[in-house]
């Protein structure tokens, strides 16, 4: 009876094994993993491993032998909980007033009928959103990118794949001016902005996920670019159509994932275009070859085709695999703040990449390296300038820390480290400081005075010259207006990385004056916030030194 015992014992211990075994790895894998001393790390990451293997490795003969590639499609936007489109509530307009999610989901619904029709693709993703694909419904609710990262692991999806119309930023909306060139008064959040507006915004773009070292989201970004030039559409000139993106938690959590933005629904060029069914049917169309290409010239199974799923010749998926193992662990410790383990496998990526072949991968490993390695230099700094009590160039070295790993989820923990030591060097200064604070006037008010060396907004428009637009500003008298004009048209402006120009084009300028009226600095912004309290501006802000005060009467 006691050996019967042990002997199923011996054989529960065995199933446990070998249902937490992992796959073999490649050595280079395989030896970042036994450096890794945390135990729970270690295991996370095999998990991952285990994860990536059982969505790509062999997929050749897995789908020769009757498996399905699943394709995440992921609902762009929809209906948030309180009833209203997210498009609508966020701005994502186009210039005839319909939500994003209205031309979305008919580019969606075609190319959700190729995929569909193709019986070596399976596509998954929420009920609703099948139904509305299915043309059941008009009607989705909005996931969260966590949320589509969930879905599509418990499908075990080759890849995350969503469909979007790109949009100027809200604060361009203001009056309807959001894709006209020029000068704009604009509004965010009930305050009021001078923006200029230097180009329209228009054309296709696909985002593509950054940390996809397999190659495969970049090229299907390429051949989209491509396919659509190739057919007279427009290119957005954002990296020329193909945009490597951090930004998505999809694009961290996710091994492969794209976003296709198949133009600005803010230009009404771009609107027409995407009212046409005939190029709605091209876009998808465009949309559905590359992505077919794109997994055979990866993953080496041509699916294409009515004679059944081929391999592909001269593809090396292990090698690509490889690739994509080894930016997924660099993104796993990065996210988890362990950035000199990050940055010591982006080295051995970097290592690993072909310069012929991985030009655009290697781009993004070199980005990556750099963002982190200069922050943490500027944290260090930052916190040598606070011992030594020169607190407010520690914020400043610590807020140009924070600036290189905003937005993406990958550096969340990262940044939260930079941000909490930024919040307590801004206490200790405010607890300093001796300067009284205001907060901008209401308009009903007169504005506070200005002094002379308070910045001015100097706002050069079409066909104006520099002469006229300081006047503007200041409306100062001759002499003083004849001395200024002569000093600003001669100052240099900073236009790029060592580029300078003279202030005389189209723009918005913030020029520093002397105590004796010279001047001091002259700087170029594209958006300025219309603050009294920090700059001066006859036309603007009723607040120029040189026009005198009406007192105001007391009863």
């Amino acid at each position: 009876m006691k050996n019967r015992i042990l002997a199923i014992l011996f054989c529960v211990i065995c199933i446990h094994a070998s249902s937490v075994a992992f796959a073999e790895q490649p050595e280079i894998i395989t030896t970042i993993i036994n450096e890794e001393q945390n135990k729970e790390h270690s295991d996370e990451l095999q998990q991952m491993l285990q994860f990536i293997d059982d969505l790509y490795d062999n997929l050749q003969s897995r789908v020769k032998n009757g498996e399905k590639i699943v394709i995440f499609f992921d609902p762009a936007h929809g209906i948030d909980d309180d009833g209203k489109w997210e498009g609508e509530k966020t701005g994502r307009l186009s210039c005839t007033g319909m939500p994003e999610e209205y031309y979305s989901l008919q580019l969606s619904r075609k190319l959700y009928q190729l995929l569909k029709k193709n019986p070596y693709i399976e596509v998954v993703s929420t009920k609703d959103y099948i139904d509305a694909l299915e043309g059941k419904t008009d009607n989705y609710y909005n996931i969260t990118f966590r949320e589509t990262v969930e879905l599509a692991k418990n499908a075990k999806a080759t890849l995350v794949i969503s469909e979007h119309l790109n949009n100027t930023a809200s604060i361009f909306k203001a009056y309807g001016l959001e894709n006209v060139k020029g000068i704009h008064i604009t509004y965010s959040n009930g305050k009021a902005y001078l923006a200029h507006i230097r180009e329209e915004h228009k054309g296709f773009l696909t985002l593509y996920n950054k940390f996809d070292a397999s190659g495969f989201s970049f090229q299907l970004a390429s051949r989209v670019k491509e396919k659509l030039a190739a057919n007279g559409l427009r290119v957005n000139n954002w990296n020329y159509g193909t945009v490597a993106d951090d930004r998505f938690t999809y694009f961290v959590h996710y091994p492969i994932s794209v976003i296709f933005e198949s133009g600005f629904i803010s230009n009404p060029e771009d609107e027409k275009i995407l009212s046409d069914p005939e190029y709605q049917k091209l876009i998808a169309q465009t949309h559905y070859d590359a992505i077919l290409e794109t997994i055979a010239l990866t993953f080496g199974i041509d699916i294409s085709g009515f004679w059944g799923p081929r391999i592909v010749d001269n593809v090396n998926p292990s090698r690509n695999l490889l690739l994509l193992k080894l930016s997924r662990i660099a993104c796993y410790y990065i996210s988890h703040n362990d950035t000199d383990r990050g940055v010591h496998v982006l080295s051995l990526l970097l290592k690993e990449c072909d310069p012929a072949k991985d030009a655009a991968i290697i781009e993004n490993i070199q980005d990556m390296k750099y963002r982190i390695e200069r922050s943490k230099e500027l944290y260090t700094k930052a916190i040598a300038l606070k011992k030594k009590g020169k607190m407010k160039s520690a914020r400043y070295s610590m807020r140009k820390a924070i600036s290189l790993v905003s937005r993406s989820p990958v550096f969340y923990e990262l940044r939260k480290t930079y941000r909490t030591e930024y919040k307590g060097l801004k206490e200790v200064i405010e607890q300093t400081s001796i300067a009284p604070r205001y907060s901008v006037p209401n308009a009903m008010v007169n504005p506070l005075a200005s002094s002379i060396t308070k910045p001015v907004l100097v706002v050069i428009e079409k066909n104006m010259t520099p002469q006229e637009a300081l006047f503007n500003a200041l409306q100062c008298d001759e002499a003083l207006l004849k001395k200024i004009s002569s000093q600003f048209v001669q100052a240099k402006v900073k236009v790029g990385k060592k580029r300078f120009e003279k202030p005389t084009n189209e723009g918005i300028y913030i020029v520093q004056l002397t105590a004796k009226g010279n001047v001091k600095s002259v700087k170029r912004v594209s958006i300025v916030k219309l603050d009294p309290t920090k700059y001066q501006n006859q036309i603007y802000l009723k607040n120029s030194y040189c026009v005198p005060k009406e007192r105001i009467k007391s009863l």
